[in-house]
């Protein structure tokens, strides 16, 4: 078992990009799946599950921060999406785990038993951070990845010029200590609370799940 699921998550290359930034639907998250698959997905395709199945864990953190319209956003070069930025108020039923169930006949027992462990990993964490939140001011940033250098810092800027124009006054994100989030606290974000993370396998005794605000 691997030890990093973390939503959002942000990982950046060195690459130049002619970045165009667009809607992002329901129709490309198939294509963040791929884009997400090297981060989340290869550690869910081990052990013989194969990379449908990674993409399909993929797909289902994605849907777990899709919340639709209109605070979802992709960056492309070239038509290709290199980063995606999710978003969504917290009274919202995004209906991530009704997908999972239309799944899950789909699965070995084993996938089962995965897919299980990451919706019990959600289920446990997303209320942590909505305690801290109040639905009618502040925004639940859901997901966040990008593959290229600058893309993350104009997805984000665009995310907080929308949700400052529709009067929203915070945004709020949960992440782990596996990535980079050191990149929130540069981007203006303030960590409000830390807890031990027990709900997924970990090799860590110092596995660390980080709540962050940003207000505007």
């Amino acid at each position: 078992m691997y030890d990093v699921i973390d939503v959002p998550y942000l990982c950046t290359r060195e690459y130049r990009c002619d970045m165009i930034i667009e809607r992002f639907t329901e129709d490309d998250i198939r294509e963040a799946a791929h884009l997400a698959y090297p981060v989340w997905g290869e550690g869910h395709a081990a052990n013989g599950q194969g990379e449908e199945f990674g993409l399909l864990m993929c797909e289902y953190i994605i849907r777990y921060g899709w919340y639709g319209a209109p605070f979802a956003f992709k960056i492309t070069d070239e038509g290709k999406m290199v980063g995606c930025i999710l978003a969504g108020n917290i009274k919202q039923d995004n209906g991530y785990n009704e997908w999972l169930d239309g799944m899950m006949p789909t699965f070995n027992g084993q996938q089962r038993e995965e897919a299980l462990a990451l919706r019990d990993y959600f289920g446990k964490t997303s209320p942590k951070v909505y305690r801290h939140m109040r639905a009618d001011k502040d925004l639940y940033l859901s997901f966040f990845i990008s593959a290229m250098q600058g893309c993350g810092k104009r997805l984000l800027a665009e995310i907080v010029a929308l949700a400052k124009s529709e009067g929203y006054e915070s945004l709020y994100l949960w992440t782990d200590s596996s990535c980079n989030h050191g990149y929130y606290a540069h981007h203006g974000f303030e960590k409000v609370a830390e807890f031990k993370s027990n709900e997924w396998k970990t090799d860590s005794d110092d596995y660390l799940t980080y709540i962050y605000r940003k207000s505007f």
